[in-house]
C-alpha cells in the first residue's frame, strides 16, 4: 500500500464541483467533481486516519481487539512469516 502525502485535511479539501485530478481517464464522460461532505459514504472519512500499528496491536488484549484489528494483526504477522520464508529460501 502507498502512504498518501498529507498535510492537513483543511488544507487539501476541494471546494463542490472541483474536477477531480486522475480520475477524468473515460473518454465521452465528464470527469468526476468533489461532492459535499455528507454526500461520501462513511468510510471514506476513515482513509485520512493512520492504520493501527503492529506494535500496537501486539500489545492489544485479543479480547479487546475489534474484528477489523484482529485481522489487520493477522495480516501483518502473515506478510511476515512470508518475508522470512523467502529469505530463507534464497539464502
Amino acid at each position: 500500500r502507498r502512504s498518501v502525502n498529507t498535510s492537513s485535511p483543511a488544507l487539501q479539501a476541494m471546494k463542490l464541483g472541483t474536477p477531480i485530478p486522475g480520475l477524468d481517464f473515460m473518454k465521452n464522460e465528464d470527469p468526476p467533481v468533489a461532492l459535499e461532505r455528507s454526500e461520501y459514504p462513511d468510510w471514506v472519512n476513515d482513509l485520512d486516519k493512520p492504520m493501527i500499528t503492529l506494535a500496537k496491536l501486539r500489545r492489544m488484549r485479543e479480547e479487546d481487539a475489534t474484528d477489523k484489528e484482529k485481522m489487520r494483526y493477522l495480516k501483518l504477522t502473515r506478510r511476515i512469516q512470508i518475508k522470512n520464508n523467502n529469505a530463507d529460501a534464497s539464502s
